[in-house]
């Protein structure tokens, strides 16, 4: 009988954890967070997204540590993500830095709009599609988190996860905007 096959050189230890949201998980390098998933409904959905991105499944501190974070965020903890460290990969573009590192200012139980986005990234007034187009690739979610941005009139756009897991989370966190709520 064999176990499983070995992790490539390149692969980024990786972990899932059941949580009261769903299966979710992180792949690490050693600065912090390079790849999160967002719920799964099955740990084999959150763990293949792992692997696809380079993940391979490991047993580390900073793993158990990122995992105990998710299932605190799911159980109510809004905060509990907010400290740990997200590593963005080297060569991103300065304005793709500056918008995804401005998702880490909303507060957990806010929104802000596309707009604020980019203005606080520094792109201008104009530039609010530009800084949704750049969180639709957030390599972090959750813990960079795209789901409390909104358009301006409230209403609910583009979230990799599914306009329904947005709403949720939003709900989660206390910050469904008043226009969506029933």
């Amino acid at each position: 009988m064999t176990g499983p096959a070995p992790a490539p050189a390149d692969a980024l230890p990786a972990a899932v954890a059941e949580t009261a949201l769903g299966w979710a998980g992180v792949a690490l390098s050693p600065e912090g967070i390079r790849h999160a998933t967002l719920f799964h409904a099955t740990r084999e959905a959150a763990l293949g997204e792992l692997r696809a991105f380079g993940g391979s499944e490991a047993e580390t501190s900073a793993l158990r540590e990122a995992c105990a974070r998710l299932k605190a965020y799911a159980r109510g903890d809004l905060a509990a993500l907010a400290a740990f460290p997200v590593d963005l990969p080297a060569g991103l573009p300065g304005a793709s830095r500056r918008v995804l590192l401005a998702l880490r200012e909303i507060p957990p139980g806010e929104t802000r709009s596309y707009g604020w986005l980019a203005v606080r990234a520094g792109l201008g007034s104009g530039a609010a599609r530009a800084a949704g187009a750049i969180i639709g690739a957030n390599p972090a979610p959750l813990w960079l988190p795209c789901h409390r941005v909104v358009a301006a009139d409230g209403s609910l756009h583009g979230f990799a996860g599914g306009l329904a897991l947005k709403r949720r989370l939003l709900e989660h966190e206390g910050a469904l905007p008043r226009s969506l709520l029933p």
